[in-house]
């Protein structure tokens, strides 16, 4: 898979790392994790995101691709671990999460995107 940037689509990114949760840089990356998603999915594939911080002991898309151990689940997420009102009722983190190629997710991926204005409000996608 090549990977490519293209300022017209992507914007302007930024070149150096936030200074605080929500601010205007963390913003833009927050939605351009969400760009990044989408447009892997659109081409039907399923993925791994994951932050540069997480750290793999084995394989995991072993146990993804296992539907007898993970299940047949659509999309799986690192859990947030604060079980905060902001996050209930899931906590989902995109520190890393698996995602299969399917309609559902196709419209999920969709619908963040088209949802840009609400992670700005918000100060993330989470």
């Amino acid at each position: 898979l090549n990977t490519f940037y293209e300022e017209k689509n992507l914007g302007k990114m930024p070149t150096n790392e936030a200074r605080r949760y929500g601010d205007r840089v963390f913003t833009m990356m927050m939605f351009a994790k969400v760009i990044c998603v989408q447009l892997v999915n659109f081409m039907g594939y399923n993925l791994l995101f994951q932050d540069v911080d997480v750290i793999w002991y084995q394989n995991p898309l072993t146990y993804f691709y296992d539907t007898d151990k993970s299940g047949d689940f659509d999309i799986y997420f690192q859990d947030d671990g604060a079980h905060t009102v902001r996050y209930a009722p899931y906590s989902a983190n995109s520190g890393f999460y698996f995602v299969r190629y399917n309609d559902r997710t196709r419209y999920l991926f969709t619908t963040l995107l088209y949802g840009g204005d609400m992670i700005k409000a918000w100060d993330s996608h989470q």
